[in-house]
């Protein structure tokens, strides 16, 4: 698996993170979406978007930092 992130700002709330796991060719498993200033974290176990796009303007992650996430 691959992993992704990229940031986001979100009036009266701060910056949001959206974290991306994705297999080998691109297709996204599952995705979420993590906003520090409130602690709010939405996950998506089933995207309705199935593949990377543009996977060069994300920022790389790791599965620790995704899974830390995904199981808070």
């Amino acid at each position: 698996m691959k992993y992704f992130k990229t940031t986001q700002f979100v009036p009266g709330k701060g910056e949001a993170w959206m974290f991306t796991e994705a297999d080998d060719q691109g297709v996204i498993q599952r995705t979420l979406t993590f906003i520090p200033g409130t602690g709010e974290i939405e996950r998506i176990p089933d995207p309705v978007v199935k593949f990377l796009f543009r996977p060069e303007r994300l920022a790389a992650s790791d599965a620790d930092e995704f899974l830390k996430l995904w199981n808070r």
